[in-house]
């Protein structure tokens, strides 16, 4: 039987979030990022003060996903808007990980009064667009031709899911 739990990420994460995530940078069409990122990079990010959130799933003691809520934008009429990113372990598809840790972020932004919450996400990648409806988020717009990859201009889904706060 595997044991899942979803809890706050700590600095120790950095390694194996930084692997799961390298993995999509690899495989391309999940991120424009071409660089791997590192440890010490991921760690710096979860040690930023709330109301940025980083959250992890641990099956079995070891990371198989994660989950953050991050600043929009640096500037202050943003200040309750938060971008969201979820990644799983290509192995652990499947298994309803990406729904808790949905929920934790959801928890998280309603915890830190957050307002709104974007996801942006590769277009053509449906599997995160259906994942991302069936969690409340709607689609706002598409910014056509904004990313370069796999030699080809690709197009990114804005998302957008409100939290109703009294704030």
């Amino acid at each position: 039987m595997n044991l899942l739990n979803i809890r706050k990420a700590v600095s120790d994460d950095a390694e194996q979030i930084a692997a799961i995530y390298n993995l999509y940078v690899d495989q391309g069409g999940s991120t424009f990022d071409t660089v791997h990122q590192t440890c010490s990079v991921i760690a710096g990010r979860i040690g930023a003060e709330p109301p940025e959130g980083w959250y992890v799933s641990e099956t079995n003691g070891r990371v198989s996903g994660w989950a953050c809520a991050r600043r929009y934008s640096e500037r202050q009429g943003f200040k309750l808007t938060c971008e969201t990113a979820i990644y799983i372990s290509p192995s652990e598809f499947g298994k309803g990980i990406a729904d808790q840790l949905q929920f934790a972020i959801d928890q998280h932004c309603m915890e830190h009064h957050l307002h709104h919450a974007v996801a942006r996400i590769i277009a053509d990648n449906q599997r995160s667009m259906a994942f991302h409806y069936r969690h409340g988020f709607e689609l706002v717009g598409i910014q056509k031709e904004i990313g370069w990859m796999n030699n080809a201009w690709v197009d990114l889904a804005i998302l957008q899911k409100l939290y109703r706060s009294s704030t």
